[in-house]
């Protein structure tokens, strides 16, 4: 499934535009004219969509809908009580176009699909799957506590990288001060006896003078290279180029395996909670991930599935998944008791995530400090060594 922009008319002339996430584009043309919607511009956008609103917001504003929804409101007085609450410019922009959307006549799915940068992706197939059995209240629910689930993940992890990050942003700035004022004033002193200073020094002396003579470039560069990345975050392309980096790292790929499957297995163990079928429960799960690598390996496993494949069997088959899960998977299947095995599987591999961080922490901060240490512990000896041959004093 993909973001698909489109601008078109409705029944009544009214323009429209906004966002749908559909198999091709040709499937999102359909979807627009089963809406109502004649659509002259239907453009593909990224695979995926970063969020640009308050998560802590967001996740009380879909808790307010959920309750708002039980009490018997209808969805579009539901939803428009949750602009009136909504407090960040862009959630209440993001919530005035569902409102909009679903005054009109569309569904709560499709309006949640219109603005992709304020709700998760798995948001939509989950509230269309709500929409599908009539618990559209226990379907926003279930988008809620998954995105509380995961937002506490998350803020782990961004704690606990936090001063790994600092420590290499600190190291970057102590260096690049060192060559552009430090090893100057130093360059001057040794001016005199270019012949007497060693190899290092002037290695240190040619780097320093390149970004100072070429400032006013390096700056443009800087500018542009800041500008290209927002625009590549935007398009989502740059988590995906650096996901599958992480997939390759030592320590970080433990990580990242361990998010996929909770990603999986906590989805999974709601829609079966909620009688969910297995086989759309997978369907589902898999739109839900933002790995388009996985997403295409459960689709072959739904394939599979529905030829009576069992679903162990089936992510055996297609080698999506570590064969823990798929053992514990297969295990559940026979004792009738999938979700909770979904459940276990999640919280086994949450436990491992953490552990995962933990362990390459452990030895990122050293090897931080190491690096800090030997590159302005060697520009320093360079400096000195340099001064003291000039000056003929004796080691």
């Amino acid at each position: 499934m993909k973001h698909y922009h489109y601008t078109g008319n409705g029944d009544q002339g009214a323009q429209l535009q906004g966002w749908l996430m559909a198999a091709s584009r040709e499937d999102a043309i359909a979807q627009l004219r089963s809406r109502g919607v004649h659509p002259y511009a239907v453009k593909p956008g990224p695979g995926h969509v970063p969020l640009k609103v308050d998560e802590d917001e967001l996740l009380v504003s879909l808790q307010e809908l959920a309750s708002l929804r039980r009490s018997g409101m209808a969805i579009d007085e539901a939803v428009a009580a949750v602009v009136d609450t909504a407090e960040s410019k862009p959630l209440v922009r993001a919530w005035q176009q569902v409102h909009q959307m679903v005054r009109a006549g569309s569904s709560l799915s499709d309006g949640f699909a219109s603005v992709p940068n304020a709700f998760p992706g798995y948001s939509v197939p989950l509230i269309k799957l709500g929409e599908a059995n009539g618990e559209l209240a226990e379907a926003i629910a279930l988008v809620a506590n998954r995105f509380e689930e995961e937002s506490t993940l998350r803020s782990e992890v961004r704690a606990a990288l936090t001063y790994p990050a600092f420590l290499i942003v600190v190291s970057f700035a102590v260096v690049l001060f060192m060559f552009v004022s430090v090893v100057p004033q130093f360059g001057d002193i040794v001016a005199d006896s270019p012949e007497e200073i060693g190899g290092s020094m002037r290695a240190l002396l040619a780097v320093s003078n390149v970004l100072l003579e070429f400032a006013w470039i390096w700056m443009a560069l800087a500018v542009l290279l800041l500008g290209v990345t927002v625009y590549l975050w935007q398009q989502g392309k740059i988590q995906a180029v650096t996901w599958n980096a992480l997939r390759k790292l030592p320590g970080i790929a433990a990580v990242v395996e361990a998010w996929e499957v909770i990603q999986f297995c906590n989805s999974m163990a709601h829609l079966l909670a909620g009688r969910v079928s297995v086989l759309d429960a997978v369907q589902l799960s898999g739109e839900s991930i933002t790995n388009e690598r996985l997403q295409k390996k459960l689709t072959s496993a739904c394939d599979l599935v529905r030829q009576g494949e069992s679903l162990g069997g089936a992510l055996s088959a297609v080698d999506v998944f570590p064969k823990l899960v798929v053992q514990m998977v297969a295990v559940g299947e026979k004792s009738a008791h999938l979700a909770g095995a979904m459940e276990e599987i999640s919280k086994l591999y949450t436990r491992r995530m953490r552990e995962s961080i933990r362990k390459t922490l452990s030895v990122l901060e050293p090897a931080v400090i190491a690096f800090m240490g030997i590159v302005v512990g060697g520009i320093i000896i360079s400096l000195l060594t340099a001064i003291i041959s000039v000056n003929d004093i004796p080691l």
